[in-house]
């Protein structure tokens, strides 16, 4: 007859045998399926190209994960040019405008929008099994602008350099996620 302590040692080691198969196989992993339409069809370019001389979207970058639950997707898009101070409100609410018509258009539901454009504005919305939200940060201006040691020449009277970011998150679920919305003036009653 074996012992206790060997008995113990081998139901451990299957318990952990079985534990790590089960930890594997309950994993999501990113796929193109797990991406929203929004996400893969979203670019701010023509919005920046009428603000920065027609170049557009300076820089981007994607990024998904795999989870027990949910999968994550991300992407960045960023803006560095020169624009005349008295241009910040009209560029940030055509980036506002141009996220609330790109979500609309890819068939996602808003469910909240808040924001102004010296503040920035972020966006919450879902779109069948995704939850996803798109914050723009207000403008940055870039340090340095007048630095003529750099090469770089002093703009214009109101012209100045400019940072612009928009960055998106989604969480993917298999199943689609019930959404319970409650309103302050309900709890109020």
């Amino acid at each position: 007859m074996k012992s206790p302590r060997v008995l113990i040692a081998i139901a451990l080691l299957l318990l952990a045998v079985g534990w790590t198969i089960w930890d594997r196989f309950s994993m999501i992993s990113p796929t193109p399926e797990t991406e929203s339409a929004f996400l893969k069809n979203y670019d701010p370019t023509d919005v920046m190209k009428r603000f920065n001389d027609g170049r557009g979207v300076s820089g981007s970058d994607r990024g998904s994960a795999a989870g027990r639950n949910s999968v994550t997707h991300t992407a960045g898009f960023r803006g560095d040019f020169s624009l005349c101070s008295d241009k910040f409100v009209s560029l940030m609410d055509a980036l506002r405008d141009d996220v609330s018509a790109q979500l609309a258009g890819n068939g996602a539901q808003i469910l909240s929008q808040i924001g102004e454009a010296r503040a920035g504005f972020r966006f919450d919305y879902k779109l069948g099994k995704t939850v996803g939200s798109v914050s723009i940060p207000p403008l940055e201006l870039t340090p340095g602008f007048e630095d003529t040691r750099a090469g770089i020449r002093p703009h214009a009277n109101c012209t100045v350099d400019v940072h612009t970011s928009i960055d998106v998150a989604e969480k993917w679920f298999p199943k689609e996620p019930g959404l319970m919305r409650v309103s302050v003036n309900e709890l109020n009653r």
